[in-house]
């Protein structure tokens, strides 16, 4: 996923960053409403971490102004503060959730998924096509009966396409939902991931792969189509 934490404590933004890195996605990190906000607006992201207290001003302006433009990002709010007053203003902000610092990471992850699955986008549990079987919650891939192994920007690539069924998917839509502001990346790079899946899965003997269109980008579908 594409995830925006907008946060002000350093080393929290940090700790927060590295964690959902290593679990394959790509985390773009500000500490100012301005910055968050002209992010938010260019880039789409899956979900969003937002800290009420940022650099420059209230996080709750900055998921106030987004929904009024109708971003309808899954949002986590953040504060220091356990005031029921605090809590209603972040979610009448257009808030999804809310959590209270200090908190422990695992019960973030947590709510980040179950935020995920709340998304309208997110309404499968599990995909189908030709003899493969995806599983994203638990990020599981199983080709003619048998698990098969990918890394985590792997998988990330297969639940892009898979949910983007027969529509194309370009090479850079794909770049910018693998990685971060910060990362570089190149055409080669995506060249390299989605050559590693389809060797994957061709040896797995999927009856789907991932078709290059020249010029557009790539496509799921079952071979032969």
């Amino acid at each position: 996923m594409r995830i925006l934490i907008a946060e002000n404590d350093r080393l929290l933004s940090e700790a927060l960053g590295r964690r959902l890195t290593d679990a394959g996605h790509a985390v773009d990190v500000f500490a100012t409403v301005a910055d968050s906000e002209i992010a938010w607006r260019s880039t789409t992201y899956d979900l969003s971490i937002i800290d009420v207290m940022l650099d420059d001003g209230d996080g709750r302006t900055l998921v106030r102004s987004a929904r009024a433009a109708g971003l309808r990002t899954p949002t986590l709010m953040l504060t220091a503060r356990d005031e029921i007053g605090d809590r209603v203003a972040g979610l009448d902000a257009g808030a999804d959730d809310y959590l209270v610092k200090p908190f422990s990471t695992e019960e973030l992850m947590a709510r980040l998924r179950a935020l995920r699955r709340r998304s309208a986008e997110v309404t499968t549990t599990e995909f189908r096509i030709g003899n493969l079987i995806y599983a994203p919650q638990s990020m599981s891939l199983v080709v003619a009966d048998g698990a098969v192994r990918l890394t985590a920007q792997e998988h990330a690539a297969l639940d892009k396409l898979i949910r983007a069924g027969d529509r194309v998917t370009p090479k850079r839509m794909l770049g910018e939902h693998l990685y971060a502001f910060h990362q570089d990346w190149s055409d080669n790079a995506i060249e390299t991931l989605v050559h590693r899946l389809r060797r994957k899965l061709s040896k797995a003997g999927a009856t789907v792969e991932v078709k290059t269109l020249r010029g557009l980008g790539y496509v799921l579908c079952e071979t032969g189509e």
